[in-house]
């Protein structure tokens, strides 16, 4: 998780820099400048500014300073629970962690949580599923890394939950290995039922987890495995065994199947390379090759990792996140660019098709 800290005084900036060495992903401490805690950061002198600047930049915010402020800061930058990053609010003593933008699909709950256990902070959780201890679609969804649709019916979903009524899960056995997807959703505590049992049984709302559509007439969810977008970057010549056992790695590594590949993307330089083609071909998945001055306006607006030889040779310097991001309509990256032997790899997540 690529994440940012934001404070604006000096005990403020203290308790980030504690945040930071408490908790897992790749952070980076914004300070205002007079106010700085003495660790590497990035100075600024006004939030709002900054926001502007990168909010669509991290999969996380922690703001340590008063919630008006966060709340003002990220408002005209706020766009959908869909893309939208998980922002977290703590006060400067760290007494207590507000989980306030993007609690499921973000996962703002559960990093309230992460940050709260670090710092002995107390987790501050509002959203209605989570207090009354319910499992929600839209958490699920994050957890097995699929795609919700549409988005609008979350809310009516929800609330059903939230209420107590009895709402059912129904898996398609249809969906390649849906007996690993069912034995996720047992660890998760989700007891789920078959799909024939859609018209049956009785509910008064449900999820389906499917890559189908059904004539359900009650309030309903669909939760679409197949959400995955891998770019890939390889030298010239490279193998394919090398690139799929980098493919192979990058799943590992984020915890997911194969079943969950939508396509694969790459550079256009790339589109007559044997060994790749050869992958895709095996892997029975698309491919998509974007020219690098697409990929670069990509670079440049996610301010991706470059590498300058790369940049010099084929015009862009990030090849596999950017064609990544390209892939799934500017999605979510769940791993960023992560180098193998001749072979770069990145995945993201795509966005829902029907958002709000």
């Amino acid at each position: 998780m690529k994440y940012a800290i934001v404070s604006v005084s000096k005990t403020g900036a203290r308790l980030g820099a504690k945040v930071k060495a408490g908790i897992s992903g790749d952070g980076t401490l914004y300070e205002r400048a007079g106010s700085e805690s003495g660790q590497v950061a990035v100075y600024f002198k006004r939030t709002m500014d900054l926001i502007t600047e990168i909010f669509a930049l991290y999969d996380g915010i922690i703001f340590i300073m008063a919630s008006g402020i966060a709340v003002r800061a990220i408002a005209s930058h706020v766009v959908s629970k869909a893309s939208d990053p998980a922002v977290l609010v703590m006060d400067e003593c760290g007494i207590h962690c507000i989980s306030l933008l993007s609690g499921h699909l973000g996962g703002a709950n559960a990093w309230a949580r992460e940050v709260a256990a670090a710092t002995g902070a107390e987790a501050v959780i509002t959203t209605a599923t989570d207090v009354h201890d319910h499992k929600a679609p839209d958490d699920i969804s994050r957890e097995l890394m699929m795609r919700v649709e549409p988005l609008q019916a979350l809310k009516p979903v929800n609330s059903l939950i939230a209420e107590g009524k009895v709402f059912a899960w129904f898996l398609d056995s249809e969906i390649p290995d849906a007996d690993i997807i069912r034995n996720k959703l047992d660890k998760l505590g989700i007891e789920c039922l078959d799909i024939n049992l859609l018209s049956k049984a009785d509910y008064a709302g449900c999820a389906v987890i499917s890559e189908r559509s059904f004539n359900i007439s009650k309030p309903h969810v669909y939760l679409r495995p197949k959400n995955l977008y891998i770019g890939i970057g390889c030298k010239r010549g490279t193998p394919e065994k090398n690139i799929y056992d980098a493919f192979q790695d990058c799943l590992k590594k984020i915890g997911a199947c194969e079943y969950q590949v939508v396509s694969l993307a790459s550079v256009d330089l790339k589109a007559d390379e044997k060994g790749l083609l050869d992958f895709a071909r095996h892997m029975n998945l698309p491919i998509h090759f974007y020219r690098p001055e697409e990929l670069k306006i990509i670079t440049d607006e996610y301010q991706l990792e470059k590498s300058s030889f790369v940049e010099k040779t084929i015009g862009v310097g990030n090849v596999c996140q950017s064609a990544a991001l390209m892939e799934s309509a500017k999605g979510r990256t769940i791993l960023p660019k992560t180098k193998y032997v001749g072979v770069t790899v990145a995945a993201a997540m795509g966005l829902s098709t029907l958002s709000e």
